[in-house]
């Protein structure tokens, strides 16, 4: 494998429990509300009273969100995922009552108290009437995540790579060996796989995005880190894979959409490549790298003046990069063509 085929690129916190809701029609065709019960208890089945109970609708995208800047490197922007909703607490008894919820919508369903983990999971509600079961909800230093995720978004924010890994590894050994799908967790293990991927630290990389997928299966995040790393141990075929699903899930991203072209142009798969790379460029003009890419795969394919105009692009954008001459030599190669 040539360098050419390598792409450079809060104790435990646990609810057991599952929802199912939804709504029986009414005579005329409308739909009743759906209703949620259930018991929060600790680690040691004591019955937590004070626990937010809070359903939110879905839709309002993922939290984090990693794009590019001008030269196509990597940034990171935080999205709320909070939308007004219904909220309630439960009683002393560690009971909850959750009235009102619409059918057939998707909700953020999230448990919450001072000193113990939050978790969310996505879920339609199936069901007029129901029972939630016992919840476990796990003590945790949340206060200390929180800390700990502040500096480590903030040190990412600034390219500060190794400050970024050590505040976030702190968020993640706050969670322990969780499955929690809280929004804190998720964060901080894109972020540490993003950076650990900065610092070519694939391995780790790959272990902190694993456990992201395992979580979020339908994380684009998690599938274009996982490309990377595949790509940098030389196993393009899984790289591949990994751009496509992320691709499918999130195919906005220019990122998404460069990683997926250029695994496909380094491997010769120069006409399938050719989307990729002309819908990164749609997405952003000004990704760099693209230009380059998109011009050596329309070369391949006979379609030179597309190629120059491309490659010519790129060394207008960065002419002083280590690779300007060999790109020259391509453009005076093409124009000698016929």
């Amino acid at each position: 494998m040539g360098s050419r085929e390598r792409c450079s690129l809060l104790a435990i916190a646990m609810l057991v429990g599952s929802v199912a809701l939804a709504s029986i029609p009414t005579a005329d065709g409308s739909q009743r509300m759906a209703i949620a019960r259930g018991k929060i208890v600790d680690q040691d089945g004591i019955p937590l009273p004070g626990v937010e109970v809070s359903m939110e609708y879905w839709y309002m995208g993922p939290r984090l969100r990693i794009g590019t800047g001008a030269s196509g490197g990597e940034r990171i922007t935080e999205t709320s995922l909070k939308r007004s909703g219904n909220r309630t607490e439960t009683k002393e008894d560690g009971t909850f009552s959750y009235p009102s919820l619409d059918a057939d919508v998707e909700y953020r369903v999230r448990f919450e108290k001072d000193g113990f983990i939050p978790k969310e999971e996505k879920r339609v509600f199936h069901v007029a009437a129901n029972d939630m079961g016992t919840v476990v909800l796990i003590s945790g230093n949340v206060e200390a995540a929180r800390k700990a995720y502040d500096a480590g978004y903030s040190a990412f924010g600034r390219r500060d790579f190794p400050a970024a890994i050590t505040a976030m590894e702190e968020v993640v050994d706050v969670y322990g060996d969780s499955d929690s799908s809280d929004e804190m967790l998720i964060v901080a293990l894109g972020v540490l796989g993003q950076a650990y991927l900065q610092q070519n630290q694939p391995t780790e990389a790959e272990t902190s995005l694993d456990r992201l997928l395992e979580i979020r299966l339908d994380n684009p995040i998690a599938h274009r880190g996982l490309g990377q790393v595949a790509a940098m141990k030389g196993d393009m075929q899984k790289a591949i894979g990994h751009f496509d699903s992320a691709v499918k899930l999130e195919p906005e991203s220019a990122v998404g959409r460069y990683l997926y072209g250029y695994a496909l142009q380094m491997t010769g798969q120069d006409s399938e490549a050719i989307p990729q790379l002309e819908a990164c460029l749609e997405a952003q003009a000004t990704f760099v790298q693209a230009h380059k890419s998109l011009g050596m795969a329309l070369a391949a394919t006979g379609e030179n003046a597309k190629a120059i105009g491309h490659l010519e692009a790129y060394l207008e954008a960065a002419p002083a990069a280590p690779d300007a001459a060999e790109v020259q030599a391509k453009i005076a190669e093409l124009k000698q063509q016929p």
